[in-house]
């Protein structure tokens, strides 16, 4: 599979079995905006919202560190997310925080 996809190719697949669509929208600093409120008042159709504020390290003295393995796979089965999946990672902010969610798998299960 191609890493990026078009939009009529997603069209085409919406309600494949193994197709799995994620919102990895996420706002740096005050912009205003709420991911989660925005995902909830609109989204591609059968999306699971992953919340990548919650997918970090708490224990760390650095923001934004990439969680432990464990919390990684245990958010990522919750969003029924595993192997066989097709997955398509999209997001609606200014930092392409998509790359993001698509970068963690390679830190956490490496």
């Amino acid at each position: 599979m191609d890493a990026l996809v078009s939009t009529d190719w997603l069209e085409r697949e919406l309600g494949a079995s193994d197709l799995r669509v994620v919102d990895a929208t996420k706002f740096m600093g005050d912009l205003g905006r709420d991911a989660r409120a925005e995902y909830e008042a609109g989204h591609i159709p059968g999306a699971v919202f992953m919340d990548l504020a919650e997918l970090t390290d708490p224990s760390s003295d650095i923001d934004n560190m990439a969680p432990q393995a464990e919390k990684f796979a245990s958010r990522m089965q919750s969003l029924g997310l595993g192997d066989g999946s097709r997955i398509v990672l999209y997001d609606d902010s200014p930092g392409w925080c998509a790359a993001r969610a698509w970068w963690l798998p390679a830190v956490r299960c490496a």
